[in-house]
């Protein structure tokens, strides 16, 4: 986007008011072609972040001799890192605009990479974990708002649901295959590189966001609609710009979210993700540790884990296609069952059968990827309006990313004391799930324009 203090290539002169924000269009196609997928790509970097770290416990184990109390403190002082960085910066980038929060969040992601790939002690391990954590968490918020925001609703289930989605699984899965190739060449010390890695493709997304343009919709509720307007007729929304409110600046009052039907959406959508990352874990980033406890070797844990991750990328192409077309709250009850019967399929049966807890995993896995993973990502950002969505998303995904602490923390130990069967309580979790989806009619988003989602007006005469 031109700045009209500058008379940059591509630029219309300022001849007139309209004219001074136009884009030039290689820019433009840019813009239009890319933006999405870049910002999803900082959930490339989470992904493959939390899965490395699961599969890293497997070489880190034995190299620092760590105890079932250690492995789940490793997974979770990364999360408790990015729930200070959702609370944190998703109400900076409200205040600041999502494009200046791009600028420098990977920043510490990359420096932080690079220092858990050379450390040499437990302790110096726990301080990066949490910088980590932190650098992820300015990422989630802002781009999680950035993608509905200019995402039309026709498509904002594919475009701010699957695509994260789908960039979060294509990192696991490229951890655990730089983890098979390493592995024979590196042994123990194959944690480093895979730690290392990490710093390559961050360096690339930040240098490839420096083109992004801000979101529309945020320079829309900040004033600066004729800036909007260029962004979004270079993205091809001119039909989605019409329904944004015209308005002076909205004031950024937090005590919107904390009554009557705000505060039932911000509970509800919170209650959901909250729900769903207690329980996935077990079969997502750590899924390598819990089946590490089972007696199955290195090599053939990694493969496992793979072909769990592949599944549910097959679950995610899937569920792209279905988005935007099912009605999301029925889709989120039917995988909210499908998960409760999963669950305690693992825990009653899992560590009496190998073959049961590995289709058990597999089911558990592309059914989370159909339906949850999707649907939190979709409904945190549809409940909360522009001038507070990056907060509300921040305090969504924090309460979320400290229930995936609380699960990394006990689920090692839990399963080394009691087998599988510490498994089977999880199970409560899904039925929960089911619950919520069912009390709120109003999660049959499919098809509405965020404004419509959001009730902007609601919000205002609250």
């Amino acid at each position: 986007m031109t700045n009209p203090s500058h008379n940059s290539p591509g630029a219309a002169s300022a001849g007139t008011a309209s004219s001074t924000f136009a884009i030039d269009p290689r820019r433009a196609h840019f813009i239009k072609k890319y933006s999405s997928t870049l910002v999803a790509f900082g959930e490339f970097i989470d992904g493959y972040d939390t899965t490395v770290i699961g599969v890293a416990l497997v070489f880190l184990t034995p190299y620092f001799n760590l105890s079932s109390a250690s492995q789940g403190g490793l997974v979770a002082v990364s999360f408790i890192g990015t729930a200070v960085g959702l609370l944190v910066f998703g109400d900076v980038a409200d205040r600041i605009g999502r494009k200046k929060v791009f600028a420098f969040n990977l920043w510490v992601f990359i420096v932080s990479a690079l220092l858990a790939s050379i450390i040499n002690s437990v302790w110096m391990l726990w301080a990066v974990r949490f910088l980590i954590g932190i650098a992820i968490g300015m990422d989630l918020p802002t781009s999680a708002a950035f993608l509905a925001e200019v995402s039309p609703k026709a498509r904002r289930g594919r475009i701010a649901g699957s695509l994260p989605n789908l960039t979060w699984v294509g990192g696991a899965i490229v951890s655990i295959l730089l983890a098979l190739a390493l592995e024979p060449i590196s042994g123990n010390s194959t944690w480093r590189w895979m730690f290392a890695f990490a710093a390559i493709p961050s360096a690339l997304v930040l240098l490839a966001r420096h083109f992004l343009p801000e979101s529309p919709r945020w320079l829309m509720a900040n004033g600066r609609e004729e800036e909007a307007r260029a962004v979004f007729k270079a993205l091809d929304l001119d039909e989605e710009s019409l329904v944004v409110k015209k308005e002076k600046k909205p004031a950024r009052e937090y005590r919107k979210l904390l009554h009557g039907k705000n505060l039932r959406r911000m509970l509800t959508v919170t209650a959901f993700f909250v729900l769903n990352t207690t329980a996935g874990p077990i079969v997502t980033f750590m899924g390598p540790t819990v089946l590490a406890e089972t007696g199955i070797s290195v090599e053939q844990n990694l493969y496992i884990s793979l072909g769990s991750n592949i599944i549910a990328l097959i679950a995610l192409l899937i569920g792209a296609m279905i988005i935007d077309r099912v009605n999301r709250r029925t889709l989120g009850l039917v995988a909210a069952a499908v998960l409760t019967g999963a669950a305690l399929c693992v825990g009653l049966f899992g560590g009496q059968s190998t073959t049961i807890l590995i289709i058990g995993f597999v089911i558990w896995s592309f059914t989370t990827q159909l339906g949850p993973a999707v649907l939190a990502w979709v409904w945190s950002v549809e409940a909360y309006p522009t001038e507070l969505r990056g907060f509300g998303s921040g305090i969504t995904q924090s309460c979320a990313r400290m229930f995936s602490a609380l699960t990394a923390a006990i689920i090692p130990g839990l399963v080394h004391s009691y087998g599988m069967i510490a498994i089977a309580p999880f199970s409560a979790v899904y039925l929960l799930m089911f619950l919520v989806v069912l009390a709120n009619p109003w999660l049959a988003s499919t098809g509405k324009s965020l404004e419509e989602t959001t009730s902007v007006a609601e919000l205002a005469a609250e």
